[in-house]
């Protein structure tokens, strides 16, 4: 029973995987329950096995895109041995590293926005998505704070969180469309730098 349920999540994660390739490669119209079965050279009837029909698809697709995003930066920000700036840094380098920052990502995300203002289960993965990252921000700031005997009020932990999320959105964006402009690692410092002055803490390596 175990197997046969590894197997299943297994076929309809590479049906998702190839939802999102039809989408970066031919756009949110293009992708089709027909189109997307070509993709995944499968019938059209072992989509509809998994997904009700192409909203239902295009919604797992959307959430796997956020999830591998979110499960990317996550890497090693749980570790509570690990002193909090360190995380703290490590989080926004991740945030600004591929694979998340990449032309794929960005153009996938942008195909997926407009239907998060259109449709309400999309609206609700971005909204969940969102609040998931200024959490995981939130409590690396005030835990940051707190490594330099400094104690902020969940008020302004808050408004630090939204304000280095806006500086990694804007980045990441900059980066994935003119991933030319920057050197290796100078969006990350850029991040860093940004990051630190907002904060008025010092993220720097030999600062940890």
């Amino acid at each position: 029973m175990e197997t046969k349920r590894r197997e299943s999540n297994k076929r309809r994660q590479a049906l998702i995987e190839a939802a999102l390739e039809c989408i970066a490669q031919e756009g949110l119209q293009a992708a089709t329950v027909r189109k997307v079965a070509d993709y995944a050279g499968v019938t059209n009837g072992l989509i509809r096995f998994y997904f009700a029909g192409k909203d239902e698809l295009i919604r797992a697709a959307y959430t796997a895109l956020l999830e591998h995003i979110y499960v990317t930066a996550r890497v090693g920000v749980e570790d509570e041995s690990v002193p909090a700036k360190v995380r703290l840094r490590e989080f926004i380098r991740a945030t600004l590293s591929p694979p998340i920052v990449a032309p794929r990502t960005v153009l996938l995300w942008a195909n997926f926005l407009p239907l998060t203002y259109s449709d309400p289960e999309m609206a609700t993965i971005r909204r969940e998505a969102y609040v998931d990252t200024t959490d995981i921000l939130a409590v690396l700031i005030a835990d940051s704070f707190q490594q330099e005997d400094k104690v902020l009020d969940n008020k302004a932990v808050q408004s630090f969180a939204i304000q280095v999320n806006a500086i990694i959105d804007g980045l990441w964006l900059e980066g994935s469309l003119a991933a030319d402009k920057f050197a290796k690692g100078e969006l990350e410092q850029l991040g860093l730098h940004a990051a630190s002055s907002v904060l008025q803490l010092s993220l720097d390596e030999n600062n940890g």
